[in-house]
């Protein structure tokens, strides 16, 4: 997570921005266990990513 609320790819390339009441506590991808108060929860399953990103709009 990049201070202005970016999260970037492996090269650098701009995934998605999270606002900033959302930002601590955030789940990064080698994070084992959070055990947040008042978090949020993400919910990835219907998410489009790598060449199905462009369909994100016929769902």
């Amino acid at each position: 997570l990049q201070p202005d609320g970016w999260v970037m790819g492996p090269n650098y390339q701009l995934l998605f921005w999270v606002p900033p009441a959302s930002r601590c506590p955030f789940y990064f991808p080698g994070t084992v266990m959070v055990v947040p108060r008042g978090g949020v929860e993400l919910d990835l399953s219907r998410m489009a990513h790598g060449m199905r990103w462009s369909s994100c709009r016929d769902a």
